[in-house]
């Protein structure tokens, strides 16, 4: 695992960004393992115990049947992370959910019936109910299929039962099933293991969330999600992807979560094949250079088939926008530094209301200087208390820990509070020299009027393309040559991270919250402060309220 990990890093393995991410996440682990901060432990020996068992399977089918079945590094890499992370005191599994993103023919569906015979069979767990889900029942056949199979041409069947629909093991009252969200009914179900197939094919959550509540009374369930690159955003695999790509990106610290994608890289030629074998981990074995080269000539002369093959052979996510700003640069411009060192600074506010139930942004932001080249921006968010738990289940996000960190406020209830915004006004007007407060008219109810009453400037700054598209090239800009300073709010960079702009004919832009991997509140309100600090306010005339347009 480590070597293999070490030779990706290195380039001696080609690889594209997510995957390198993976590996260099294992080798930082390896090397904090132990520590207060991180409590876990490689325990080589699970691995070598789970080699042993896969020693004692045969393939059965193609060109390899009746050979013994040995994994490629990389699916000892992966499968080995799954299995043998460790807490260092209880000895239990660390990684809980799993997701490898994996272009067709590199062997998803037999490392999974693998996984799925060992996690429940031979994990030490009694009773352990495992199944293979997918959003239909036949193709959740696939994998307990590939399971049966295992069974019946391996050792394995002298103590496992094979039927229909199960596969069973007397002595320890273990199951393996098939499950599809078409099934009959999905009510008490006890999930020890969850193979989940194709997630990209997932339209809603309906059957993920049944089988992730359902695991609640297992001590170290597993749940493994498997698929090759899919073609919508908004759905529960687009969330999924864009959460992996966080989790190495580490924008979002998730220490129970294991992730893998292999793919080419944006900037990649699709039609050469130092592409192919770049997405392409079993590139070479189960995956044949003459057949990728026929099937890239085929989308050369039809392009109506280009977007399938970056789709399905080079795991590249189609009709979808990538995010807009980079997170290196965002990286780049990180320091440490408080609001209250910024006591009596000019200072500019933007505000983004949600509606009534999703986060609410105050962006205070702080030009540069003559002695402080970056600019600074200080982040509040506000959401309601009694659905904290309930969106933080569906933004993926750690909204219960950022409001430990005093990063994210609550009001009670379950709905934006307007009044608990004034106070934040209030408090920065006391902290600050405040120039000026943007905000966008949509859902200001009175608010607006009453931060006029409060003595505010208040300028309305509609979220058009004409209004949002220069401030958003400025900051886009400044982003990627490191200028922008949010003092490593950790809010902020998975905000950042989320942005998807929108582009017409003229390359104007401007963030899109539809379009967006998740929440951009902070970043929009960001962009309307840093509006009105950028206007030639020489000659701004001398009132209240003014309507940008």
């Amino acid at each position: 695992m480590d070597a293999y990990a070490r030779k990706v890093c290195a380039g001696r393995i080609a690889a594209g960004r997510y995957h390198r991410l993976a590996c260099e996440r294992h080798l930082r682990d390896v090397q904090r393992q132990g520590t207060r901060a991180f409590p876990y432990r490689l325990d080589v020996q699970k691995v070598a115990r789970f080699l042993a068992f896969v020693s004692e399977l045969k393939h059965y089918k193609g060109e390899w049947a009746g050979r013994t079945i040995t994994l490629e590094p990389h699916q000892v890499f992966r499968l080995g992370s799954m299995i043998a992370w460790v807490h260092q005191d209880t000895g239990l599994r660390r990684i809980r959910r799993s997701y490898h993103e994996i272009p067709r023919k590199n062997g998803k569906s037999l490392e999974a019936s693998i996984m799925a015979l060992y996690i429940t069979f031979f994990d030490g767990e009694g009773g352990a109910d495992g199944y293979c889900a997918a959003t239909k029942k036949d193709q959740a056949k696939i994998v307990w299929g590939d399971a049966a199979q295992l069974v019946k041409t391996s050792i394995l069947r002298v103590g496992i039962e094979s039927f229909a629909r199960s596969l069973f093991d007397p002595v320890t009252m273990s199951k393996l099933e098939p499950l599809g969200s078409d099934s009959d009914s999905t009510d008490g179900l006890n999930p020890h293991l969850i193979i989940q197939d194709e997630f990209h094919a997932y339209k809603d959550r309906k059957m993920i969330d049944v089988l992730e509540t359902a695991t609640g009374a297992r001590r170290q369930p597993v749940d493994m999600r498997i698929t090759t690159a899919g073609d919508d955003p908004v759905s529960p695999g687009g969330d999924e992807h864009a959460y992996a790509c966080q989790v190495l990106d580490q924008v979002i610290h998730d220490e129970a979560y294991f992730a893998f994608l292999a793919h080419a890289d944006p900037e990649d030629d699709w039609r050469l094949p130092a592409t192919w074998k770049k997405a392409n981990p079993n590139y070479g074995v189960s995956v044949h250079p003459e057949d990728l080269r026929a099937l890239a000539l085929k989308a050369t002369n039809m392009p109506a088939a280009a977007a399938s093959f970056q789709q399905k052979r080079l795991n590249v996510w189609v009709n979808t926008s990538a995010p807009w700003l980079s997170l290196d640069g965002w990286r780049r411009g990180q320091s440490t530094w408080t609001l209250e060192s910024m006591r009596g600074a000019p200072c500019w506010i933007g505000i983004d209301l949600s509606s009534k139930i999703d986060l609410t942004a105050v962006a205070l932001v702080f030009p540069p200087t003559a002695e402080r080249l970056r600019w600074r921006i200080g982040i509040w968010c506000l959401t309601p208390e009694e659905t904290l738990e309930e969106r933080a289940h569906r933004d993926r996000a750690p909204y219960q820990q950022w409001r430990e960190m005093g990063l994210l406020r609550t009001n009670s209830g379950n709905r934006i509070d307007h009044d608990v915004v004034r106070v934040m006004l209030a408090e920065a007007d006391e902290m600050f020299d405040v120039q000026m407060v943007g905000i966008d008219p949509w859902n200001a109810g009175n608010l607006e009027t009453d931060l006029q009453a409060d003595g505010f400037v208040v300028v309305e700054i509609p979220q058009t393309l004409q209004q949002m598209s220069a401030v958003s090239k400025e900051f886009e800009a400044d982003v990627l040559d490191g200028l922008v300073d949010a003092g490593d709010n950790p809010l902020m960079a998975w905000c950042i991270s989320n942005v998807v702009v929108q582009r017409d004919g003229k390359d104007n832009i401007y963030p899109v919250k539809k379009k967006s991997r998740g929440r951009i509140d902070p970043v929009i309100a960001a962009l309307l402060a840093r509006k009105l600090a950028t206007l030639d306010k020489p000659t701004m005339p001398d009132y209240q309220v003014m309507v940008m347009g």
